[in-house]
């Protein structure tokens, strides 16, 4: 472990203090990862005046190495392919893992340095807790242990110094007026579990039609990339003469940021845990838009922000009398202090 302290005048530089990252390389994880480290970089070289390293690290498992928990796998090592990142000493003093399938090399690298890097694993690594210093899962996931921190939200790589300058960035090619409404559409799309059928997408178009007829509202539409083409195209059409409706036609620059920070409103599509946690990481009101579709785990995550009355859920029109939050919710930053205080009290 790195407890170097900073340096004076004339003395050798500090140690940088070295955090690996460690995912599948799904967009997902890589964010948790790379905003919690980044969160952690930040803290860190404010409070101690300590460089702070940050390499990422992406694996690939072997087929028959993929049904393993990450307790039980044999030579852990020897169970990535090729295309691995190299994963070999010097070992770091912080690994943030996420995902199941990189839970067996977090646990080997413990191992390895005789448990002097601490291990962080977001999510339900899906093997006993005790094996890392720390796992940061999910609230609906409702994973117990004493090395457990709950979040409400996924961890993610927004800062408000991002939000702000892409606010902006993108103010003047929105046109937005003084006194007229904005709403945000954060569309999501086809996975596993959720996707939109023709009366979901029919819903959409009348729920944004009463938003600009209604309400007065300007509308920005962002797709993502499970957006399926047909809803880019429906929804092109149904609002190709309509001046107040701009939506991003996947050319140029992703204005998702910008509509996150300009928004007075936000619509969001159920089926994205991140895009709701990124959602929220704003003040604005986030309103959800179901899709076609169910998933016991995502509904118990609607249900608990529901609750707690962080998100709203639509019926035929959008609410726009509904009032924001205080402050953004930042979930990294809450774990990145916590990891920080027990590295300092470890050290």
């Amino acid at each position: 472990m790195n407890t170097t302290k900073s340096t004076t005048a004339g003395t050798a530089p500090a140690s940088p203090l070295t955090i690996w990252t460690l995912t599948s390389g799904a967009a997902g994880m890589r964010s948790q990862t790379t905003g919690l480290a980044n969160a952690l970089k930040a803290i860190w070289e404010r409070d101690s005046g300590e460089p702070v390293n940050i390499i990422e690290k992406t694996i690939s498992l072997k087929p028959w190495a993929v049904p393993f928990p990450g307790h039980r796998t044999p030579l852990p090592f020897h169970s990535l392919k090729q295309n691995s990142s190299l994963i070999q000493k010097p070992w770091p003093d912080i690994l943030l893992s996420c995902g199941r399938r990189s839970s067996a090399i977090s646990i080997a690298i413990g191992k390895a340095n005789q448990q002097k890097t601490y291990r962080v694993h977001i999510q339900n690594p899906q093997t006993p807790t005790h094996f890392f210093d720390l796992v940061a899962s999910m609230q609906h996931d409702n994973l117990k242990g004493e090395n457990v921190i709950e979040t409400k939200l996924a961890l993610h790589k927004l800062t408000s110094d991002q939000l702000e300058k892409e606010k902006q960035i993108w103010q003047s090619q929105f046109n937005l007026k003084t006194g007229q409404p904005t709403l945000g559409v954060i569309l999501g799309g086809k996975n596993k579990k959720h996707g939109f059928n023709q009366q979901r997408l029919t819903d959409l178009i009348n729920l944004i039609r009463l938003a600009t007829t209604k309400d007065n509202a300007r509308v920005l539409i962002t797709p993502s990339g499970r957006t399926e083409p047909f809803v880019v195209k429906a929804l092109a059409t149904a609002f190709a003469s309509d001046p107040s409706v701009w939506l991003w036609n996947k050319q140029g620059q992703n204005p998702y940021l910008g509509i996150l920070s300009n928004a007075d409103h936000l619509l969001v599509t159920a089926d994205s845990v991140s895009m709701i946690s990124e959602s929220l990481f704003t003040t604005q009101p986030v309103h959800i838009f179901p899709l076609s579709g169910t998933s016991r785990r995502h509904g118990i995550f609607l249900d608990i922000l529901t609750s707690d009355n962080l998100i709203h859920q639509t019926g035929k029109t959008i609410d726009f009398s509904v009032q924001g939050r205080p402050s953004p919710i930042d979930e990294t930053t809450r774990i990145a202090h916590m990891i920080c205080h027990k590295m300092a009290n470890r050290a």
